[in-house]
């Protein structure tokens, strides 16, 4: 299938040009394949599905998109550097494992109080709302947190993110606070979503770990904007 993206959409994005677009989205949800274009690439992702719907993912596959759309996207002035980039997999919780979670995780609303050293700027949640974090306290510091990603999935559900300082991987700390994130919003009765670079090993073997199962696989050819 083929989808086009809506006029007005895409007149906004070409007289704003903001500092990233993505004129051909991949996505492969079962055996549903789907492309998602502008019109003015549809005849590059019309050419892509007729050859490359079988292995939509494959090397070849992205190169074909890649030849197709950099010198139009130099042409609006921008540029694409790592195909792998915006190669992703959507996994979803359907059998949260409890087993994996660890006694050193807790629920908090606000990071007063403690060192960060994860990447994440944590703002204070309201005590009103059913956001929360996740985390992982070591001698007054996090070192480990889940998150709640700004937007919802493509598949409506809760996408959660989790991060680990360096130095405290491999402790099982991130899959401990990912499966409490997912455990605590599908007692809310919400779906519960994970996504990963397709090349982050450690990332994917945490998903799988805490009982997330794969059920799309995405391909965003990302384009930004020339400074």
């Amino acid at each position: 299938m083929i989808r086009v993206e809506k006029r007005k959409t895409e007149k906004y994005l070409f007289n704003t040009l903001p500092e990233a677009i993505v004129p051909i989205e991949v996505t492969l949800r079962g055996d549903k394949l789907t492309v998602e274009t502008f019109r003015k690439t549809k005849g590059i992702a019309k050419e892509f599905y007729k050859k490359h719907k079988m292995c939509p993912f494959s090397d070849e596959a992205k190169h074909f998109i890649d030849k197709g759309l950099r010198d139009i996207a130099s042409e609006w002035g921008y540029t694409c550097d790592d195909l792998n980039e915006g190669h992703i997999a959507t996994y979803i919780a359907r059998n949260v494992n409890r087993e994996v979670i660890l006694e050193s995780t807790v629920m908090i609303k606000s990071s007063k109080g403690y060192e960060n050293l994860t990447e994440y700027e944590l703002e204070d949640i309201s005590e009103d709302s059913d956001e929360c974090y996740f985390v992982t306290i070591t001698e007054g510091k996090i070192v480990s947190v889940c998150e709640t990603n700004s937007r919802e999935a493509f598949i409506g559900a809760k996408e959660i993110n989790v991060y680990t300082s360096p130095e405290f991987r491999g402790n099982g700390y991130a899959a401990s606070n990912a499966a409490a994130m997912a455990d605590h919003y599908a007692s809310l009765g919400h779906n519960v979503a994970y996504t990963s670079r397709i090349d982050n090993v450690a990332s994917i073997r945490t998903a799988e770990k805490c009982g997330f199962d794969r059920i799309a696989e995405t391909f965003y050819y990302v384009c930004y904007k020339e400074l």
